[in-house]
C-alpha cells in the first residue's frame, strides 16, 4: 500500500491516536520517513499536541481549523 501526502493528512489523527489498521500505519510510517513535508507536519502536530495537552483544554474556533485545513490542502496542491 502506497499513500500520497493527502492520504497521510486524512489519516493523521488516527495515526497519532494509534488507531487504524497495521497496514495503513506501516504505509503512513513509510511515507513519513521518505517525505520531508509530511515528516514536518507529523512532528509539529505531535509537539503541538504535547503542549496543548499540558494545559487546560480549549476549543479551536471553526474558522481557525477551516483556515488551517485550507492552507494544508493548498500546500499539497502545489506540490
Amino acid at each position: 500500500m502506497i499513500l500520497n501526502c493527502e492520504e497521510v493528512l486524512e489519516n493523521l489523527s488516527c495515526y497519532l491516536d494509534g488507531d487504524g489498521s497495521e497496514e495503513v500505519r506501516r504505509a503512513l510510517e513509510e511515507h513519513i520517513a521518505q517525505c520531508r513535508r509530511c515528516h514536518v507536519v507529523v512532528d509539529t502536530t505531535r509537539r503541538t499536541l504535547r503542549i496543548v495537552t499540558d494545559v487546560e483544554p480549549f476549543g479551536v474556533p471553526l474558522a481557525v481549523s477551516a483556515r488551517l485545513y485550507a492552507r494544508l490542502q493548498q500546500a499539497l496542491a502545489t506540490r
